[in-house]
């Protein structure tokens, strides 16, 4: 399948350094956890409508929740606008599928909300973004953490190729929510894995909102997911780096720890790849990490060919999908 049209933004305010408190000592213990597992030595949140009207421990817990709603509209709009203006009008008439994803499920409970409908977005999905991409046919969530929007581009590629669909609009959302992110992370660490760095590492979790069309209409990104390859397969994690996937020029990992993927990853080989921790480079967003490897794509010049992108779970499994792009 092919990525006709994808738009993503983030905050444009600072970023605050999360400080533990006796006030939440679930959320504090969930914090030093957090960073004993990722073996990091502080944690940074960037979120959608913090300001200097609140404190900055509160601030980070119950930010003003409307900004990322509205952020979410305006990503949808660009990405709608980015179509050209035939493709935009086929769209609308087309069978046309929308799915939306997040990390966390319903968590409105997590939100100063004092609105209904404001609850139901959060909870369930936008019902405005259906009627903005005149969708009849199918809607809806996926809820599933670090994986929810590979796994819903697997559902995309599956609808597109039983030709049951003519587009898919993938709408996805992170919410660095912080008891939410600590207990993601809250990890046991196997001692053999444990790298001593002597640097100072600071965790960065940034909201972020994107959406993604999909469709079998030719166009600059060739997208297919791959298979999930569990912990305990009896092939090695490295087999899939190598091999018959020799032509892969670029590498991006957007797992958060430095584990023996990561290592696998980010060893030296033969062949000399080009290797990308998204995390480091951009901020963890949770299930849209793996999409600011197109985000590197639009940044950096590039001669055209192929990139995969690797999505670890909790459990010591992956799943990845390959991009064919072409030179910018």
């Amino acid at each position: 399948m092919y990525l006709s049209s994808f738009a993503m933004t983030e905050p444009e305010g600072r970023v605050y350094m999360y400080a533990p408190s006796w006030l939440n000592v679930w959320e504090s213990h969930l914090y030093n956890r957090a960073l004993k597992s990722t073996r990091s030595n502080g944690w940074g949140f960037k979120r959608f409508g913090t300001g200097s009207d609140i404190y900055a421990s509160e601030m980070i817990r119950t930010p003003h929740y409307t900004d990322y709603i509205v952020a979410m509209e305006d990503v949808s709009e660009a990405a709608l606008h980015n179509l050209s203006a035939k493709e935009r009008m086929l769209l609308m008439k087309s069978r046309t599928a929308f799915i939306y994803a997040d990390s966390w499920g319903e968590s409105s409970s997590f939100e100063n909300i004092n609105s209904a409908l404001h609850q139901a977005t959060i909870d369930t999905l936008p019902k405005n973004l259906i009627k903005k991409f005149a969708v009849k046919d199918f809607s809806c969530k996926i809820r599933g953490e670090k994986q929810s929007l590979v796994q819903a581009m697997r559902l995309a590629q599956d609808y597109l190729d039983w030709d049951i669909f003519d587009f898919v609009v993938i709408c996805a959302a992170y919410r660095a929510v912080p008891v939410l992110v600590f207990s993601d992370e809250d990890l046991a660490v196997n001692k053999k894995e444990i790298i001593q760095d002597q640097d100072i590492k600071i965790n960065l979790s940034v909201e972020r909102v994107g959406c993604f069309i999909f469709s079998q209409r030719e166009s600059s990104l060739k997208i297919n997911t791959g298979k999930y390859i569990p912990q305990n397969k009896e092939v090695a994690s490295g087999d899939i780096f190598s091999g018959a996937d020799d032509d892969i020029d670029l590498m991006c990992f957007s797992g958060l720890r430095r584990n023996s993927l990561w290592r696998e990853t980010f060893s030296e080989n033969k062949r000399d790849r080009q290797k990308v921790s998204l995390p480091e480079r951009y901020g963890g967003s949770g299930c849209l990490t793996p999409a600011l490897s197109w985000i590197y794509l639009q940044q950096h010049t590039v001669t055209g060919g192929k990139m995969r992108t690797i999505v670890p779970d909790n459990v010591g499994g992956y799943q990845y999908f390959d991009t064919w792009f072409q030179g910018n």
